[in-house]
């Protein structure tokens, strides 16, 4: 992402203030401002009147096709959020790790936007396929440059789908990944080891910042961290609940 100023009002929105940012780990708020998928983090969102809402999120700045900045933001769920209205088949691809492409209709326009699941938040990501052309992203990549692409591969590659090739006695494969700040991912390895990629792994470094993880053992660790949050989430809104009763049998009234 190109250098310029902090959105600062954009970030406020969702209770991150400057403050905020300058006690992050730098490499974390680094990260964020160079427009990577933050790990999850639990954000205290103004809702008005001096109140505030914590809400376990991750969070991104994108640039959109007319190069405005925009902050988009990912709500943890407990069932996977299909708010783009996808359908049955293409809930199951995204279920299955992969980038689709799909369009939508907004207002007279339509715009094509691929989309993948975050499967941490079980919020589906999406950008406009305009703002990720590919092929730039290839030619600015020395050790790929001079490799031909064929037109099948082309056509997996705009689709979403990554491609594996051969440079030299080396595997290096690309495509469509939503949490780089492009939306486009260069890696050596091959198809299995892009795989396992699309889990990075965070470690804890500030209060209220919690990584995602990729081994079996450590993503049932970070499943009890996000049971906890959800269950401690639970007992205020029962105890908000008792207290309202509380006050509603003071006043006379039977609920």
């Amino acid at each position: 992402m190109k250098t310029e100023p902090v959105p600062f009002d954009k970030f406020a929105k969702i209770g991150i203030y400057p403050k905020d940012l300058m006690r992050m780990p730098k490499d974390l708020r680094d990260s964020i401002l160079s427009g990577e998928l933050s790990p999850l983090m639990r954000l205290n969102v103004p809702v008005g009147d001096n109140s505030a809402v914590s809400i376990p999120m991750k969070i991104q700045l994108v640039h959109d096709k007319d190069g405005q900045l925009q902050l988009l933001t990912y709500q943890i769920h407990r069932e996977l959020d299909n708010n783009l209205k996808l359908n049955d088949t293409e809930l199951e691809r995204v279920r299955k790790g992969d980038v689709i492409q799909k369009e939508f209709k907004e207002g007279d326009n339509r715009k094509m936007r691929y989309v993948q699941l975050d499967k941490e938040t079980n919020a589906l990501m999406y950008r406009d396929v305009a703002t990720v052309n590919f092929e730039e992203k290839l030619r600015e990549v020395d050790r790929i440059k001079d490799i031909g692409l064929g037109i099948g591969q082309k056509e997996a590659l705009a689709s979403g789908k990554p491609v594996e090739l051969e440079v030299g006695d080396q595997k290096v494969t690309v495509g469509v990944a939503l949490r780089e700040p492009v939306g486009f991912k260069v890696m050596q390895g091959d198809l299995e080891e892009w795989k396992k990629q699309q889990a990075i792994r965070y470690d804890d470094a500030h209060e209220g910042y919690m990584g995602y993880v990729q081994t079996d053992e450590n993503r049932w660790e970070y499943k009890q961290v996000v049971d906890r949050l959800r269950h401690e989430e639970s007992i205020r809104l029962t105890e908000r609940e008792k207290a309202e009763r509380k006050e509603n049998k003071k006043r006379g009234l039977s609920l």
